[in-house]
């Protein structure tokens, strides 16, 4: 890799430096941690305050938890998962639109392999549950040293850091961002560092103090965000270790060479090379000046008869006058040099004098941002500091829990007062019953005789007091309230009144539902952009252009990328040229498809714009796409080509190709016409 950095304009980063950092970010998002474990604990059905529970544990209550909160998950988790898209490529140009849809072959190649559409969905269920999750890309050579295996992992917000006070999504504002694993064995550590093996083993522990880090705020957080492990005998271990890997910006004087002309600027390696290229350039139009003099030179002699012939006769009379050089600006090129932030990476372990890894990181510089990227459910910038800066990032629970809390009580009490009421019990004069303790035992059960002593008055039952009607009602308002706070409503449902609807129908209610939740789902489509961006720079170091044409195959290169051809002499019709290694006809151009696939495997793609799709119910808005087109070519016979409604229908990729040659058979036969007949 070569070394673009040359003068660093800060002071190396230490491990003591490294660790008062994160102790900055953990304090700053310490709350915001204990608050997410709640809610997570929340939605798992842990809905009771601890006092509260035991108090009605010891009254012989068994409180109600009416859990409304984990369903409406699933319906929202259930639509992101039947709506996933793949990553599409767009050109700015149509000159650019080959490579883009070679880009986009290889995402959705990528996507396969990596299963990012999984830990997409488990992303995105963190996120509506506490509010912020993490999805990171990294490269896997286990098995293949030439081409990496794209691998994505989900990251829980409890282990991502960022710098405190960032504004952006993204966190591109942020000087650093860290990464916390806790928990790891020196196994795992020489495995992600093996040139460190030595200074690894000689490490005891290496643990993360969080009282230390947290003082007195740790007081009502320690229980909440971190516990220390133990083993079987119920004793602290004491080996283990906390990784802390830090991505951080440490700005580099770098130089660049800027075209006056053009506008365009290129990154050079050093200053050297920089300065040697504009002097290069420089030299080269005097050189050209230089020989367009001596050629003047010579013409005027010629003119004058100086110059003989080559054959020693007649002075040369009709020599044409030398054309001058193009015009070039010999200060069209000029060096530059500005300060720019690199991504470096920083890695340690609590105890340790020296880092594991301090280099620029290994997406850089085709990746210039950081390789954690953040999905928000629900992110605000608003000015709010201290106690309740933690309410800038929320998910769907924390806003509804008064309302289930409510929720379970009135249920609660309502099964308190049926119980109480099953049994209320007889009325009688004293010592009129028989069998007393057959009344105390069975009177409230069915069927159950009972007999009272001749002569006494005949008991009656007590009867209990109706169902509290203000209990009822309080139940089902906070039912409702629920379903209002989370945005859930029948629209989203597609509930139906009077009747069945068709499936358009139902997608276009389910597009007005989801008005009140669509924030979520933007914003998973913002963290996507991102993840494919990152991705795209990244296709370089997962296919070679041997690797990409098989996952293109053969018909897209044909198709793409026909064969050169050569005139047949002897018929006068144009035939593909032969593989000079095989002598076999071309299937199709191989340098130019090898030169359009380099291009996108380069990763320097800036030209394109990678988006993810955000159609509703896609695979029913598909249906319905396909079913108008073919109601269009019912109504316009002939207009609309078969070919472009089989690519629009939802059959398979294999069945479509058969249909397709089936179509190009007949039109050839209906081209060629009917068979001559015999005489």
């Amino acid at each position: 890799m070569a070394d673009k950095a040359t003068k660093p304009r800060e002071k190396p980063l230490t491990v003591e430096k490294s660790m008062n950092d994160f102790t900055r970010a953990y304090k700053a998002k310490a709350k915001l941690i204990a608050r997410q474990k709640e809610d997570f604990l929340f939605r798992l059905g842990k809905q009771w305050d601890p006092e509260k529970l035991e108090k009605l544990k010891g009254m012989g209550v068994d409180p109600v938890t009416d859990n409304r909160i984990q369903p409406n998950i699933f319906l929202l988790t259930g639509l992101e998962r039947q709506n996933r898209s793949d990553f599409k490529a767009f050109p700015e140009g149509e000159e650019d639109s080959i490579k883009a849809e070679i880009a986009s072959a290889l995402f959705k190649n990528a996507v396969k392999m990596s299963d990012f559409g999984y830990k997409k969905s488990e992303a995105f269920e963190d996120g509506v549950t506490c509010g912020e999750s993490h999805l990171e890309l990294y490269l896997d050579n286990t098995y293949n040293l030439l081409n990496a295996k794209p691998c994505w992992k989900k990251s829980d917000s409890s282990s991502v850091f960022p710098e405190p006070g960032y504004k952006e999504y993204d966190y591109r504002d942020a000087r650093y961002v860290y990464k916390l694993s806790l928990d790891m064995s020196a196994e795992d550590l020489i495995g992600l560092f093996p040139d460190k093996r030595d200074e690894i083993e000689e490490l005891e522990s290496g643990r993360l103090d969080f009282k230390s880090i947290l003082g007195s705020e740790g007081a009502h957080l320690q229980g909440k965000d971190y516990s220390k492990k133990s083993n079987d005998s119920g004793e602290e271990e004491i080996n283990g270790f906390d990784l802390l890997e830090r991505y951080y910006k440490k700005w580099i004087e770098t130089h660049y060479v800027a075209d006056r002309q053009t506008g365009q600027i290129q990154e050079a390696e050093n200053n050297e090379k920089a300065e040697s290229f504009v002097a290069g350039y420089k030299a080269e139009i005097a050189a050209e000046q230089e020989q367009y003099a001596f050629a003047i030179q010579e013409y005027e002699l010629a003119q004058q008869g100086v110059v003989p012939t080559m054959d020693g006769g007649a002075p040369v009379t009709s020599v044409l006058p030398p054309t001058p050089p193009q015009k070039r600006n010999p200060d069209r090129f000029f060096v530059l040099t500005r300060l720019v932030p690199e991504i470096w990476y920083f890695a340690h372990v609590p105890g340790m004098k020296k880092p594991l890894a301090d280099e620029r990181a290994w997406f850089y510089p085709k990746w210039k941002q950081w390789p954690l990227i953040p999905y928000f459910a629900h992110f605000s910038t608003a000015p709010i500091e201290g106690e309740d800066s933690h309410l800038l990032v929320q998910g769907i629970v924390h806003g509804v829990k008064g309302a289930q809390k409510k929720h379970n009580s009135s249920e609660t009490l309502m099964g308190m007062h049926l119980n109480g009421a099953a049994n209320s019990g007889w009325l009688s004069e004293e010592d009129a019953w028989l069998d007393p303790a057959k009344v105390q035992k069975f009177g409230s059960t069915p069927n159950v005789n009972l007999e009272y002593k001749k002569g006494a008055q005949k008991p009656e039952r007590i009867f209990p007091m109706a169902l509290s009607q203000g209990h009822f009602q309080l139940s089902e308002s906070s039912a409702e309230a629920i379903k209002a706070q989370l945005g859930i409503n029948a629209d989203l449902l597609a509930v139906q009144e009077g009747g069945q609807a068709s499936g358009r129908a139902i997608a276009l209610r389910q597009r007005q539902g989801l008005l009140m939740v669509q924030k979520l789902f933007d914003n998973l489509s913002r963290t996507s952009q991102i993840c494919g961006r990152f991705l795209l720079t990244q296709l370089g170091e997962i296919y070679d252009t041997e690797t990409a044409k098989k996952v293109l195959g053969d018909a897209f290169l044909t198709k793409n990328f026909p064969p050169p051809t050569l005139i047949n002499e002897g018929t006068g019709q144009p035939e593909p040229m032969t593989d000079p290694r095989t002598g076999e006809p071309m299937a199709y151009d191989a340098e130019m498809a090898e030169l359009a696939i380099a291009e996108v495997l380069s990763g320097d793609l800036g030209q394109y714009d990678v988006a993810v799709g955000e159609a509703v119910a896609s695979e029913t808005m598909k249906l319905a796409n396909a079913s108008e087109l073919s109601e269009l070519a019912a109504k316009m016979p002939g207009l609309i080509p078969p070919d472009l409604l089989v690519e629009e229908s939802q059959l398979n990729q294999a069945t479509k190709n058969r249909v397709l040659g089936a179509i190009k058979q007949a039109q050839a036969a209906a081209q060629a016409g009917p068979p001559a007949l015999a005489v």
